[in-house]
């Protein structure tokens, strides 16, 4: 069995301080600004989950996810969604994509993953939660045009390449809501993957990389990216300039993750790493009444019976 761990091990880059990840995210800045690309990043608290849409997360757990299979369900939701939802009668969710923004944010599973413009948002995410692992941030590296500030119509991207992704800037659509906001969140869609570009992964039974089946790709990625090399002490050449956008690399994040969070919040003596006019903490990423209820301090305090008055 592949696991997402055998693919990202030959591209992986292991950031072992808030210095380097510091030196890691100004690699892959420079490394667009060469490039005249936009990048965008997501965090995952797990270094060992793959990078995938709650949707195809729910439908790989019962077998091989096709493209087919995907978009009859995600036909599905939408029609229950227009017929359940009295908020989607709503002009400006008249569109299917505005309505698999709204139905991400509100927790139903889509084929959108959540990025961020900012990456010490995504790194917030990365160290948010699961502290005795190690976590992980992904940065896809697109072109311009590949950018969407308007809600296309229909659902263009059933007929998208298989090396095709958009990134869909919902708050300049006019599909905002808080969270979106505060984290600076765009959402990434495409096709599943396909077998090409070839992707290759460590299988640990032969004791030799291979060749991944679409399948296997699919338990791994639900867009169709590969990660590229990254080698962040080689600055603006952190990255080889033969790869073609879309771009992906990651690396792990192996820092303890209370001082990461005490850094991102600006809290304690320490020299701040990440930029000192920036604040982020769990009020500025959830500034609604579901992150007040998951992270007040007071009832996070009720439900542990600790309260100290």
């Amino acid at each position: 069995m592949i696991d997402p761990t055998h693919y990202f091990a030959s591209n992986d880059s292991i950031a072992k301080s808030m210095s380097e990840v510091l030196r890691s995210i100004e690699a892959v800045n420079h490394y667009a600004q060469a490039r005249l690309l936009r990048v965008f990043w997501r965090g995952q608290a797990h270094h060992e989950w793959g990078l995938l849409s709650s949707l195809v997360r729910s439908l790989a757990a019962s077998g091989p996810v096709e493209d087919k299979t995907l978009n009859l369900i995600e036909e599905r939701l939408l029609g229950e969604a227009t017929e359940w939802i009295k908020e989607l009668s709503d002009q400006k969710y008249s569109d299917p994509l505005a309505k698999l923004a709204y139905l991400q944010h509100h927790g139903v599973p889509t084929r959108l993953l959540d990025f961020t413009s900012c990456p010490w948002t995504a790194l917030f995410f990365a160290t948010e939660d699961y502290d005795i692992v190690d976590g992980r941030l992904f940065a896809i590296l697109v072109e311009e045009a590949d950018v969407l500030s308007k809600t296309p119509e229909g659902r263009p991207w059933i007929k998208y390449s298989t090396k095709e992704i958009k990134v869909f800037d919902a708050v300049r659509a006019g599909v905002s809501f808080p969270r979106l906001e505060s984290q600076r969140g765009v959402l990434v869609f495409g096709r599943l993957p396909s077998t090409t570009p070839y992707r290759k992964a460590h299988d640990v039974l032969l004791g030799e990389e291979r060749s991944l089946l679409a399948e296997e790709v699919r338990r791994i990625l639900s867009i169709p990216i590969k990660i590229s090399h990254f080698d962040p002490s080689k600055g603006a050449d952190s990255i080889s300039q033969r790869v073609k956008p879309p771009i992906a690399v990651t690396f792990r994040i192996h820092v303890d993750k209370e001082s990461v969070r005490r850094d991102l919040a600006g809290r304690g003596s320490g020299k701040k790493i990440s930029p000192s006019n920036l604040k982020i903490t769990h009020q500025h990423v959830y500034p609604d009444v579901g992150g007040m209820v998951g992270h007040s301090k007071t009832l996070t305090g009720l439900r542990r019976q600790l309260m100290i008055l």
